[in-house]
């Protein structure tokens, strides 16, 4: 009779062509597997591999024997996922990674409206630096990742993307929400309020200041979009922040956006992403597509 265990040992040694590299791979003595196989050809009464100097060697037998087995592994791993899929089902999962100012508002709006929908659904979301996110949807580690910028990365597909502006965030009480544009002259008057250097939007806010000879530094600074936003709510200034940074605030008419001139086709580049290999399980397959739906929405507004 064929057990598990045995399938694997016998599965491996033909690949390896050694019981040597197929304990090491299987993380089992030599031993043990050479006592299996011996014992399974005892049982057969054939040999399956041929013993040369430099190895093993399927036989005839063998032959037919390995087709056996990788037919059985293989209907053994479309049965589990059928059993996993089932458990989806019931009781389904999804696993995103982001970026802080997403989670907070964009993110958290639409997996709301999704759980109101749904109440057994399980989700689990991350915040990390965004050049993390691709690796770690690639790795299988996170269904979806969902953030600024990301960079193209093999095994990973972008399922919807969106250009955003950035700009000048304020109450709508300030003096310059009612303007249709800002220059960047204009924001010396204010304290300002900013993403620590190294961020884009930082970075491209400077590099325009230097080529208009402008010299502008914010009273705060911090790499939480969260942060920011509740700084620019409390009036402390103006706050340097993407339009979808600041959506439920902006919708709600509790903070106001601005552009800023000299910023002008400046964009970030928010993208909805998944691993390529193999199909998506019905959840996460659900929130690809309501974010996909938020970020249209978005382009229609805009």
């Amino acid at each position: 009779m064929l057990h598990a265990r045995l399938l694997r040992y016998l599965d491996e040694v033909a690949r390896s062509g050694s019981i040597r590299k197929a304990a090491a791979k299987l993380n089992v003595a030599s031993s043990a597997v050479n006592r299996q196989i011996i014992a399974f050809e005892d049982e057969v009464g054939t040999p399956l591999f041929e013993r040369l100097p430099h190895g093993l060697r399927l036989t005839a037998a063998g032959e037919i024997i390995i087709a056996h087995v990788r037919k059985t592994l293989k209907d053994y791993k479309w049965s589990s996922e059928r059993i996993d899929r089932l458990r989806d089902y019931r009781f389904p999962s999804a696993s995103i990674a982001t970026v802080g100012g997403l989670a907070c508002d964009v993110l958290s709006k639409a997996l709301m409206e999704l759980r109101a929908e749904r109440p057994f659904i399980r989700l689990m979301v991350s915040v990390m630096d965004a050049d993390d996110i691709m690796g770690v949807v690639a790795a299988g580690d996170f269904d979806l990742g969902f953030a600024f910028d990301l960079p193209d990365f093999g095994g990973v597909t972008r399922a919807s993307s969106l250009e955003t502006r950035y700009g000048a965030v304020m109450l709508p009480s300030h003096p310059l929400a009612g303007e249709p544009a800002l220059r960047l002259n204009t924001l010396r008057d204010y304290p300002l309020i900013a993403p620590r250097v190294g961020v884009l939007i930082r970075d491209q806010f400077d590099d325009a200041c230097q080529r208009n000879d402008i010299q502008i530094q914010p009273v705060i600074e911090s790499d939480s979009f969260e942060f920011l936003k509740q700084f620019a709510a409390s009036n402390q200034g103006i706050a340097l922040l993407n339009e979808l940074d600041i959506d439920a605030p902006l919708r709600s008419g509790a903070l106001v956006f601005v552009p800023i001139v000299e910023l002008k086709g400046k964009t970030q580049t928010i993208s909805v992403v998944h691993r390529t290999r193999g199909a998506l399980a019905p959840l996460p397959g659900l929130v690809v597509e309501r974010l996909s739906d938020l970020l249209e929405a978005r382009r229609g507004s805009g």
